[in-house]
């Protein structure tokens, strides 16, 4: 008789804190996920703060960027563009729709 009223006590005890337990659980698991989300936008907020800094202080890399990012060109330089064979068939149905 004793044995089954610790038997049901821990049945009891069972259904009432499992659901909880399981619960604890979720949220651990959905805390590493946001604690790693933070540390992957603290390393790119680094990368770019980097970034920044360098175009900040270095002309050099300033001027690559404007060169490459956003097709600036010196006084005087000509400007040469490839264009490969994919990319000629969309130009020319641009071309052909805007006549």
């Amino acid at each position: 008789m004793k044995n089954l009223r610790l038997f049901i006590i821990f049945v009891i005890l069972l259904i009432i804190f499992l659901p909880g337990f399981a619960k604890f659980q979720e949220l651990k698991a959905k805390l590493a996920e946001t604690e790693e989300k933070i540390r992957k936008a603290q390393r790119q907020n680094a990368i770019l703060e980097q970034r920044i800094a360098q175009l900040q202080n270095n002309t050099a890399y300033l001027e690559m960027v404007a060169r490459d990012k956003m097709g600036i060109v010196k006084k005087g330089e000509t400007v040469l563009k490839i264009i490969r064979e994919d990319e000629v068939d969309v130009v020319n149905q641009t071309n052909a729709s805007k006549e």
